[in-house]
């Protein structure tokens, strides 16, 4: 009997909500489109000239030069390379202390997870930028940008692995008293290790397309090739280099997939 009487209730508050919900949602709208000052006359106008830009200006790709390209994909390369590489280590050191089932000490793992938290919430080009005015325009800048965004990423993505693991093997360890050590070399790196070549080539894939931004900053690769072919209205060598970067982004996930079906 009291099911019966309180679902109609149920229902109208449910309802109620919902329009309140959606009445608060339309008014977020109305205002962000009003604060921004967007105009769908404009919008709408726009829309032939960005199309005749792509067909008329920057189609087709300039296809001279070819081999000035090399030397920056190159750097793109190394760049995703040695940031994956050291990244992944630092990362893998500072999950181990971060993480709750494998951290010496409350106080540490907090300390840690603050400063990874900080460094993430930093946008990637800012990091970037700053490195730029600290170190100069060059490739240094951007490897070290990578190096800071990818260790805290992949310590946040490693530790959480960490804490999600099984922890049968870890609680049968210790009841027939192994030490901390003996626990993580034997029953919490070996259920890591798929998560670790999971994420760690996720990274690779990441560097790969911000490697390709860093010389939006001035931060070299070939995204220094891009800035410059812009800033100087070369837009056919403009759109040569993006569809460079289509293509090395495309064999890096194809490159990526394989290798985690071999290794997972």
């Amino acid at each position: 009997m009291y099911n019966e009487t309180a679902s109609p209730v149920f229902r109208r508050q449910k309802k109620a909500k919902r329009a309140i919900s959606l009445a608060l949602l339309a008014a977020a709208v109305v205002f962000s489109v009003w604060y921004v000052k967007f105009d769908p006359v404009e919008f709408l106008s726009g829309i032939p000239i960005f199309i005749t830009f792509i067909f008329a200006d920057f189609l087709p790709p300039n296809l001279t030069n070819l081999k000035s390209y090399t030397g920056p994909v190159l750097d793109t390369l190394v760049f995703a390379v040695v940031g994956t590489f050291i990244s992944s280590a630092l990362g893998l050191v500072t999950a181990f202390l971060m993480a709750r089932n494998t951290s010496p000490h409350p106080a540490v793992r907090i300390i840690l997870r603050g400063i990874v938290s900080f460094v993430r919430n930093v946008p990637f080009l800012v990091w970037a930028s700053l490195l730029v005015v600290i170190f100069g325009v060059g490739t240094m800048p951007g490897l070290f940008a990578l190096l800071v965004f990818g260790t805290c990423f992949l310590a946040r993505v490693y530790a959480e692995s960490i804490e999600e693991l099984d922890k049968d093997a870890t609680e049968a360890l210790e009841a027939s008293g192994a030490s901390h050590v003996q626990i993580i070399k034997h029953a919490i790196i070996p259920q890591f290790m798929p998560a670790y070549f999971s994420w760690t080539l996720f990274m690779f894939e990441i560097n790969i397309r911000s490697s390709a931004i860093l010389g939006l900053v001035g931060a070299g690769g070939i995204g220094s090739n891009l800035k410059q072919s812009m800033d100087l209205f070369q837009y056919g060598r403009a759109s040569m280099i993006i569809v460079i970067l289509i293509v090395l982004i495309l064999a890096v996930e194809f490159l990526t997939q394989k290798i985690r079906e071999r290794i997972l």
